[in-house]
């Protein structure tokens, strides 16, 4: 129980440092290699798909919590992995090749 909510909260890290990434790709152009940024955003996409399932999947995950913040939380957790997928999606398929300005 234990260990999986130290996952879920590592990986709820991860994917809002994903979320402050892609955000300052978009406005500020951070990342200059396109393989790289590529490579980055499938990273973080793969890192949230798991919050959902253990938000969902697993009861015990924070016991103090009441059942409309567990539903809150497994909805957050939903709604960070479409962002997510999105994100990817369109950097992924739209962004050209080589370098980036």
């Amino acid at each position: 129980m234990i260990a999986q909510t130290r996952t879920f909260i590592r990986l709820g890290l991860i994917s809002i440092v994903g979320l402050a990434f892609y955000y300052a790709h978009l406005f500020l152009g951070m990342v200059g290699n396109a393989w790289m940024f590529k490579a980055l955003a499938v990273c973080f996409l793969v890192a949230t798909v798991p919050l959902p399932i253990i938000a969902v999947g697993n009861r015990k995950l924070f016991p103090a919590l009441e059942t409309r913040t567990k539903h809150l939380l497994a909805m957050g957790a939903l709604l960070l992995l479409v962002h997510h997928f999105l994100m990817t999606f369109i950097f992924v398929m739209f962004l050209p090749e080589g370098r980036i300005l």
